[in-house]
């Protein structure tokens, strides 16, 4: 009987823990929401998705929470797809939201009027740490007289409310006098009108009539960008395309190291019947120096016969080590020779060139490192690298790469690789790629960006967070401007190149058109040169120092200047240099002396990483 009494004890204790466990299961999500996975929860209460309304102006509410941020830590955005546009646009502005923090979660509200049609908006939550979560919802609103206006104006750079990008064939055929041309360039709705370089290639003499624009180019052809190794012999071919033709009143190529060459017409082929192609090369006087990078300008002057003027670019190559000049790899046997030898000497030729790095008897660690220059990975690699030994020069000025953390070259480099056209740098292979064609790290530029995150996965593999080995510092998470929605979607510098830029970036800058990665004189290791351009107004310097709001606006006005053309978009100036005047009258803050941070209304919380990387766009401050 006792033995039955404990079976059914055990049986009503069983019965009530599952109803008590059950009832928490099913607690009301409307009055409260609890998340378990880390991730912030946000939910639509009311109205039901797909409702029509017969008035504009519609009220969401809604409730968040998150089981490791407190509800006032949350933050709500509201976005909005508009007929054609590719990316949604940030509405939360436009409308009156509100947020009311409980103990465990919070109530939010938006209201807005909407235009007659249907609507499809997106309500994205994101907690301290900012990880976001989403949800999608759909309505229509039926005869209110009102009209759905897109703001199509010219914000240029941050332009991520009109990212098209417009056809080849939606060139317009009504072109402006020459006259009126020449007398300024282009605004961004003539698009289209503007030469650009599509290709640049480094090849042989005497090979440029190989090549045929849109066609497979020889294996012995080196895209320009970035490349190594680039034989001394080679000259320069370049692609423009242009709906009319050059007058060559310009040269089209005008710095080019201290060298000097004859540049010429090879080749003209229509390809529509808006667009041609014209094809140059430029025969350098004198070959090339061994060990060096050199870095080509494109003119900014050189027009066409309308008078519009071609989109800026620079691009930077490497020239084949002076220790192994008389091994050097022959154009006549393609780059299938070349792809097949390693980057720091052709080994079955010149064994010895183990020597610079390893040592049989005197190696101090596993891998017998401690040749003739050392063990240490810094002072081994730029033992060679800083010009003196034959091997192209890498500028290492206030590297902190390498000053201020654990990170050496191989963290990025891996000397063992070969350095082919797919991965010029020998790049260490990416774990996270699942590409068969290119799993290495990647860090693209203008040529070749497309704007996904994993073309900048060599810069992202550190910069998301990650602790420091050597300092115990945390780095700074510059991945979530790259993949996290709620700055990827409000970010002025998510670019959709146009057409006639020459490259196919749609999404977020390359992280190179302000970082040079081996160092520079300013701060953060940014460039002093900025927009793809030569002179005073794209010059920025800041050698040292916190940013406050003088320096935080030099930098911005350093492409922010209406001149500076970036991915065939031209950046909207803040006011006018001259005189001081705000370009738009109504925003007090884009005044000279306004002494405003760019970071107060550009990012949600003062910070210029965030403004920088994923500026807010804001029509008042």
């Amino acid at each position: 009987m006792k033995r039955m009494n404990s079976k059914r004890k055990l049986i009503s204790y069983v019965v009530i823990w599952s109803v008590f466990i059950g009832s928490l299961l099913s607690y009301s999500p409307k009055t409260h929401v609890l998340s378990a996975s880390g991730v912030p929860e946000i939910k639509i209460l009311t109205p039901d998705s797909e409702a029509v309304f017969d008035v504009s102006t519609v009220e969401f509410t809604g409730i968040i929470s998150d089981d490791l941020t407190t509800p006032d830590k949350l933050s709500v955005k509201i976005f909005e797809q508009l007929g054609n546009v590719q990316q949604p646009i940030d509405i939360t502005g436009e409308g009156k939201l509100s947020l009311s923090s409980q103990e465990q979660y919070a109530n939010f509200s938006f209201s807005k009027d909407f235009s007659e049609g249907a609507h499809t908006l997106t309500f994205v939550v994101t907690d301290s740490d900012g990880t976001s979560n989403k949800v999608d919802y759909t309505f229509s609103v039926k005869n209110t007289g009102t009209e759905q206006k897109l703001d199509t104006s010219t914000d240029d750079i941050d332009e991520a409310a009109n990212p098209e990008k417009p056809a080849a064939e939606e060139i317009s055929p009504n072109q402006p006098s020459t006259e009126a041309a020449a007398m300024s360039q282009p605004a961004d709705d003539e698009t289209g009108k503007r030469p650009y370089m599509a290709k640049m290639y480094l090849i042989p003499k005497g090979a440029e009539d190989q090549y045929t624009p849109g066609n497979a180019v020889p294996s012995s052809f080196l895209p320009a960008e970035d490349m190594t190794r680039v034989p001394l012999d080679y000259k320069i071919l370049i692609d423009v395309r242009s709906i009319e033709p050059f007058s060559n009143t310009q040269p089209l190529i005008t710095f080019f190291g201290d060298i000097t060459g004859t540049e010429k017409l090879v080749k003209e082929t229509k390809l529509t019947d808006d667009i041609n192609a014209y094809v140059y090369s430029f025969t350098l006087d004198k070959r090339l120096d061994p060990g060096v990078s050199y870095y080509v300008y494109l003119n900014p002057k050189f027009s066409n016969d309308l008078g519009y003027e071609i989109i800026p670019r620079f691009l930077k190559f490497t020239t084949v080590s002076g220790n192994y000049e008389r091994y050097q790899f022959p154009a006549d046997k393609g780059n299938d020779f070349r792809d097949n030898d390693y980057i720091h000497g052709p080994f079955s030729n010149v064994t010895n060139a183990c020597a610079f790095c390893h040592s049989t008897h005197t190696g101090t660690t596993p891998t017998l490192d401690g040749g003739n220059y050392g063990a240490e990975a810094g002072n081994l690699c730029m033992a060679c690298h800083d010009g003196t030994n034959g091997s192209p020069k890498i500028e290492s000025k206030n590297n902190q790469h390498v000053k201020d953390s654990s990170v050496s070259c191989t963290s990025c480099h891996n000397p063992h690789t070969p350095g082919s056209k797919e991965n010029p740098n020998s790049m260490h292979r990416n774990p996270a790629s699942s590409s068969s064609e290119n799993p290495f790290y990647n860090y693209k530029k203008a040529s070749t960006a497309t704007g996904d995150a994993n073309d900048f996965s060599l810069c992202l593999s550190c910069h998301n967070g990650k602790v420091d080995a050597k300092t115990g510092k945390q780095i700074s998470n510059i991945e979530q401007y790259y993949k996290n929605e709620i700055f990827t979607r409000q970010s002025g510098h998510k670019i959709a190149a146009t057409v006639d830029s020459g490259s196919s970036l749609n999404g977020q800058l390359p992280c190179a058109e302000c970082h040079e990665t081996h160092g520079s004189n300013n701060i953060k290791m940014l460039r002093h040169e900025l927009g793809n351009a030569r002179g005073d107004d794209t010059a920025f310097s800041k050698t040292s120092g916190d940013w406050d709001a003088s320096s935080e606006r030099q930098f911005c006005l350093s492409c922010h200047n209406s001149k500076t053309v970036l991915y065939g978009k031209t950046a909207k100036a803040i006011y006018d240099t001259s005189t001081g005047a705000a370009i738009d009258p109504t925003n007090p803050g884009h005044m000279m002396d306004s002494g405003r941070r760019c970071s107060e209304c550009h990012s949600d919380n003062n910070s210029f990483v965030e403004a920088a990387h994923a500026p807010k766009k804001v029509s008042n401050p």
